[in-house]
């Protein structure tokens, strides 16, 4: 494993090497063993991920977690820190590969925060991350409530499944391991491993769909030559944030979205014209301005440059359209795949709620087993689209609410808008889940049949416990794979229980 460029004093001989194999751990192997303290040095051998994108093992009886490293490895690691029994350890050096370790695709690889397994065979990624879901999901306790956790579904396409791409802006660039001597004060790409302070310059991304590079490349191209100022992290300086790059993957409509953090600047006209003449392929070309200093790639006000401002995708039949804020599932292909189980869980009836329903992917698929579609969602831009969404599949019996879905769910709120109650619902939260008042509303009102999709299973290992006590029960559980080569697995959990009197 080559020397880690901004940790270079690690490569000191350090105190005496530790082997739980051999001897007792982080003490004298003749004497009582000891707490690991800094700087320590020890062998151990990886055993499966962390949810943080890591891989962890034992070290005696302490739980190590590091990055740089796959499950099976068998690593030199120094402690960084000890919290009670959990260490944080860097890897030193690779002393015997993991046998599914194979050859990654991407010259990224060792550095990029975007993919944390892919040098790991993907057959054994599966295995780890069911290993991974069944300790999120253990508060659940699957084997009291008579279920098993199916394999998880892996994907057909393990590269180029993503059909948008959130690319950032840094005015400091992180150098590589195998470092080409370019500028560092500039950067378009992706956060540098376990760092968010310094960008990756990215050259090649396997992850995102075929066709985005060379418009990456020109955007970096022209910035630099135009003098644009990349986003300054901690001075709040700079004009150019991030650009996304959104593509429907059934349609091949291109979006480029730029977010900057003032409307103009000298040489960003140029950089637009230049986008557009050097890439014809772009279907529009919109402007996000933002003024907070999150990172978050969503603007306060939105500009159409090129286009009509939005691109199409198709889904399980129907067709969508997609704003720059509108969220989407990234993985269209597994999308479908979660719409697909949907339609097995969930039974017809008459009325169906759609909470967090973004641009009503969920509730305009199911629509034909409803005889009403009720959606709700924060963000007004993808209720737009939901709206338009409706009307372009022929759905006359969806209506689409912007609010909080806590708030609207609430009783007098919920007789106001005058929102019927429901056979069932399907519910997809941010990673955050479901706030307390929609777990208490669906406890209280809620429909027969509840369809949970989760893309944080710790969240959802939280918020099923309130309602499996009012009365719900788990039915199915299911894990499918939308992130190959990350630790992030997406949920669906059934429930049901009889209808309340």
């Amino acid at each position: 494993m080559p020397p880690d460029p901004e940790n270079t004093d690690l490569q000191d001989p350090g105190p005496e090497i530790h082997d739980p194999a051999r001897s007792a751990v982080f003490g004298d192997p003749e004497g009582a063993p000891r707490r690991p303290r800094r700087d320590d040095r020890f062998a151990l051998e990886l055993a499966g991920f962390t949810d943080r994108g890591g891989a962890f093992g034992r070290a005696g009886s302490y739980t190590v977690e590091l990055r740089g490293a796959l499950p099976g490895d068998r690593v030199l690691a120094r402690v960084q820190r000890r919290r009670r029994e959990r260490i944080e350890a860097h890897a030193l050096e690779r002393l015997e590969d993991s046998p599914d370790r194979v050859a990654p695709v991407c010259r990224h690889v060792a550095d990029c925060g975007g993919c944390s397994f892919q040098e790991l065979d993907y057959q054994r990624q599966l295995v780890e991350l069911h290993a991974l879901a069944l300790r999120q999901l253990a508060p659940l306790d699957l084997d009291v409530l008579g279920l098993s956790l199916p394999p998880v579904r892996g994907a057909e396409r393990r590269f180029g499944y993503r059909n948008k791409m959130d690319f950032t802006f840094a005015s400091k660039r992180w150098k590589e391991q195998q470092d080409d001597g370019r500028r560092e004060d500039f950067a378009l790409g992706l956060h540098a491993r376990g760092r968010h302070d310094k960008g990756l310059d990215v050259l090649q991304c396997e992850l995102m769909f075929a066709g985005g590079l060379p418009i990456l490349e020109t955007v970096r191209e022209r910035a630099l030559a135009l003098g644009l100022e990349p986003w300054d992290l901690h001075a709040h300086t700079g004009f150019l944030r991030h650009l996304v790059l959104r593509r429907g993957q059934r349609t091949g409509e291109l979006l480029v979205d730029l977010v900057t953090s003032a409307d103009d600047a000298p040489g960003f006209a140029e950089l637009c014209a230049a986008l557009l003449e050097r890439h014809p392929e772009i279907t529009t070309l919109v402007q996000n301005v933002t003024t907070r200093l999150s990172t978050v790639a969503v603007g306060e006000r939105e500009h159409r440059l090129h286009g009509p401002g939005v691109i199409h995708e198709e889904l399980g039949g129907r067709r969508f359209r997609l704003s720059a804020n509108s969220f989407f599932q990234t993985n269209t292909e597994q999308a479908e795949v979660l719409v697909q189980r949907a339609l097995s869980f969930l039974k017809p009836g008459r009325v169906l709620w759609d909470l967090y329903c973004g641009t009503g992917t969920f509730g305009l698929c199911l629509a034909e087993r409803f005889e009403q579609v009720v959606g709700i969602e924060l963000v007004e831009s993808a209720v737009m689209d939901a709206r338009v969404n409706a009307e372009l599949n022929g759905v006359n019996h969806a209506t689409f609410h912007v609010g909080d879905a806590a708030a609207l769910l609430a009783d007098e709120a919920r007789r106001a808008a005058d929102l019927p109650s429901p056979d069932a619902a399907v519910v997809d939260p941010p990673r955050a889940g479901l706030h307390p008042k929609v777990v208490a509303a669906l406890a209280e009102h809620g429909p027969p049949q509840v369809l949970y999709v989760s893309c944080n299973l710790k969240s959802a290992a939280r918020d099923l416990p309130p309602l499996l006590e009012a009365g719900y029960r788990l039915v199915d559980v299911e894990c499918v794979d939308l992130f190959p080569h990350t630790p992030h697995l997406e949920g669906l959990f059934s429930l049901e229980r009889e209808r309340s009197a």
